[in-house]
């Protein structure tokens, strides 16, 4: 049963959470584009698909009910908070680092419960449209979701396995930008829900992973199965990643084996992905996917069916286009595909 049948008091209980601590959002993210310094959107920058407004405009579907509410309270506050705490920034912030403070903050952020963590600077092209970074120095953050529920998915248990990480991973970007403010650097939580850059071509480049058919980050910890974060800093002198990426593989992978692309349930993975003068590349049709998305868990199919969350990474890049007697029958069946 998908969440539209979801009944009359969950979709009150979800239309309080979404309107009340959303009300002023717009205007805390607006105030970010004042602030002197600030990095703002290009002309060609994206826009950022708002899932929240369009759940409230359907009149149905959502964070998943009554059950997700306990969920998603926290998320929400957790996304005011990134930008109400930008007042509490140093008004003459360190820009460098010794290197042993970031690898006490690396340490602290895994720590926390962060999966990896890498480093990189953030085009102004990939700030969404009227939205705005305090900093282009980039920590990026990934954090995995729970496989047993993951792999159940469109499901409730899917569905809260996402909003958890939301919550938790929201939780540690905040922290980490407290960290830094109490060292005298300036720092700008990243949210992972309703974020103001796309994160998933700034974990590519932060050496995280490689970005997989589905839009995602493809990690070797967790294949697709993580979310992203960031923390926009003052800290000038981050060990950003080099251009060499180990994990570009990934991408002949991903258009050998299709499987999210024939599995979606309403086609919105483009076989062949639409690659912008700008570098910017899409994957998904936002269009086809949110309904199903909305109506049904968040749906997380695409993350499910995916072959780098089934088999370790290193065995399917050994294997790749060559299955041999040791691999196992299900994996080989990913391989093929």
């Amino acid at each position: 049963m998908g969440i539209s049948m979801e009944n009359s008091l969950s979709v009150i209980l979800r239309n309080v959470m979404l309107r009340s601590p959303f009300g002023n959002l717009g205007d805390l993210e607006h105030r970010v584009t004042e602030i002197p310094g600030a990095h703002r959107w290009t002309e060609g920058s994206p826009v950022r698909f708002e899932i929240m407004d369009e759940s409230l405009k359907r009149g149905r579907g959502g964070p998943g009910g009554s059950r997700s509410i306990r969920i998603m309270g926290p998320t929400m506050l957790g996304i005011l908070k990134s930008l109400r705490s930008l007042a509490k920034n140093p008004s003459q912030p360190k820009t460098g680092a010794p290197a042993e403070l970031l690898a006490d903050l690396e340490g602290y952020l895994l720590g926390l419960g962060a999966s990896s963590v890498g480093y990189t600077r953030v085009p102004e092209r990939w700030i969404f449209q009227n939205k705005a970074i305090l900093h282009t120095n980039a920590i990026v953050m990934t954090m995995e979701m729970d496989k047993p529920r993951i792999d159940t998915a469109p499901s409730q248990d899917g569905l809260e396995a996402v909003l958890e990480i939301y919550r938790d991973l929201g939780r540690i970007a905040n922290k980490g930008a407290d960290y830094l403010r109490q060292r005298g650097y300036s720092a700008h939580a990243g949210h992972p829900l309703m974020g103001l850059a796309l994160y998933p071509p700034l974990a590519q480049m932060a050496g995280l992973g490689w970005m997989g058919a589905n839009g995602l980050i493809i990690t070797p910890e967790h294949g697709p199965r993580v979310r992203l974060a960031a923390i926009y800093t003052s800290i000038e002198t981050l060990p950003f990643f080099s251009t060499e990426n180990e994990y570009q593989w990934v991408e002949e992978y991903c258009a050998t084996c299709q499987v999210c692309v024939r599995k979606c349930p309403v086609e919105a993975i483009m076989p062949e992905p639409q690659r912008h003068q700008d570098g910017r590349v899409s994957y998904v049709i936002n269009e086809r996917c949110f309904p199903y998305f909305s109506d049904y868990y968040g749906c997380s199919v695409c993350i499910a069916v995916c072959p780098f969350n089934h088999a370790p990474y290193e065995r399917l890049k050994q294997n790749f286009g060559e299955p041999n007697e040791t691999s196992s029958e299900h994996e080989i069946s990913y391989i093929l595909h």
